[in-house]
């Protein structure tokens, strides 16, 4: 890999929106740089920092969507207004495996969890207003814990990406993030901030719908899953998978098993 470039802050921050399927977030401005993250379309950013040259940009992704470097040819800018203006507009979040969008007079192709902005004013009808396919619902509106579980389960066999935020390839944090955003919740999207969120429960008061999070013996987050209730849980083995998960043999164990611990267990189902 080549040496990184140097970067400046800039004095005001720069905003954008993604309009691409998925935008690529780098942990360095240099080409072979590991993912960081992944912006779905519809989904904005901040810019704060730019290389020198002015072709890699800094961005933090709204609503804990995840933050690095992006190539700035792939920026779709917006002035500030523009950006605020979107912020205030009713979000609707998709829900298929894949939707369709009639996107500058072309189809674009739609992950799990791109957003799409209305005017709350207005009876919202996406088939005559933007020509979308596929399936769609209010982030105003909280699911259930029962169809937050079946939410997660439409992501089934999608496989393992460092930095990955779509069915092609997920990471645990990005994926139980777009589980939620997609049930209409802001969870973050790295598993070091899940230890602050939510509500601690424990594995005595878990439920389907919480978030089990394991560790090593240093007491460091390296992996969780959600748990799907009747000692069932769905986390990241290689592809997203449907494991057994005993809660009561966890705690007979003291939450350790031969290869890690459960740190904490979570309820993130709050606004």
């Amino acid at each position: 890999m080549q040496k990184g470039t140097s970067n400046e802050w800039l004095s005001e921050a720069g905003f954008g929106i993604c309009r691409m399927p998925a935008l690529p977030l780098y942990r360095e401005p240099v080409p072979g740089s590991g993912m960081s993250s992944q912006l779905l379309f519809g989904e904005r950013y901040r810019i704060v920092r730019r290389t020198i040259e002015g072709d890699w940009l800094f961005s933090i992704g709204e609503n804990q969507a995840g933050s690095g470097w992006m190539l700035a040819s792939q920026h779709h800018g917006l002035e500030e207004s523009e950006y605020e203006q979107l912020g205030q507009m009713a979000l609707h979040v998709t829900s298929s495996p894949v939707s369709q969008v009639i996107w500058e007079k072309m189809p674009l192709y739609l992950l799990p969890g791109s957003q799409l902005h209305a005017d709350r004013n207005e009876l919202f009808d996406w088939a005559a207003s933007f020509s979308f396919t596929g399936e769609s619902r209010p982030f105003s509106e909280n699911v259930t814990r029962k169809q937050l579980v079946t939410i997660a389960t439409t992501f089934l066999h999608a496989p393992y990406l460092s930095g990955g935020r779509s069915l092609f390839g997920l990471f645990d944090g990005s994926w139980l993030q777009l589980v939620f955003k997609i049930g209409g919740y802001r969870v973050p999207n790295y598993l070091s901030e899940w230890l602050t969120a939510g509500e601690e429960v424990g594995l005595s008061g878990i439920q389907a719908g919480d978030v089990v999070i394991f560790g090593n013996e240093q007491g460091i987050p390296v992996q969780a899953g959600l748990y799907a209730g009747q000692g069932q849980l769905l986390r990241i083995d290689g592809k997203v998978r449907l494991l057994d998960f005993d809660p009561e043999n966890w705690r007979k164990a003291k939450n350790k098993s031969r290869y890690a611990q459960v740190l904490h267990v979570k309820n993130l189902m709050k606004k």
